[in-house]
């Protein structure tokens, strides 16, 4: 966690919860491709057990299957993987942005990239099936057209 290892050990009560299911597709679920080979994102928390609280959960990334993993954002993103694994675009859920990251080298480094002039809130990033191509279609809403009832009028 911030490059530093964290001391979670299961012989401590301590490991990694990653979120399989959220309510109403709140949080993104765990998602590899089989064309991305030991990639592995995921949202959740370390501890004793998953929490309910979402405020205390972030995105992590494991670049060999599962056995070691990264904390990579603290707090809720979407997420997506293309070029065979070697480019991943994420993007902050549930808060209003006008930027993507992404990340050449499996979350080692990362770069901006604005995606539009006015606030956004992100609902997905998407690329073709095959999770092959270096093209991603980011959609979501317009964060003024969001009224206070969480609905929204003009979608992007």
């Amino acid at each position: 966690m911030r490059g530093k290892k964290t001391a979670c050990y299961i012989e401590d009560g301590c490991s990694l919860h990653l979120e399989i299911y959220s309510h109403m597709g709140m949080l993104a679920p765990v998602y590899s491709t089989e064309k991305a080979v030991g990639i592995v994102l995921g949202t959740g928390n370390m501890g004793e057990r998953l929490t309910d609280n979402d405020s205390q959960k972030s995105l992590y990334l494991s670049r060999d299957g599962g056995l070691s993993w990264r904390t990579i954002r603290i707090g809720h993103h979407i997420y997506e993987i293309g070029d065979h694994g070697a480019i991943i675009a994420i993007a902050q859920k549930n808060t209003p942005t006008q930027e993507i990251e992404f990340t050449w080298d499996e979350g080692e480094s990362w770069e901006k990239l604005q995606i539009s002039d006015r606030d956004i809130f992100v609902e997905n990033i998407i690329i073709e099936p095959n999770s092959i191509s270096q093209q991603f279609m980011v959609y979501g809403t317009y964060a003024e057209a969001y009224n206070m009832n969480g609905e929204d009028d003009d979608d992007m």
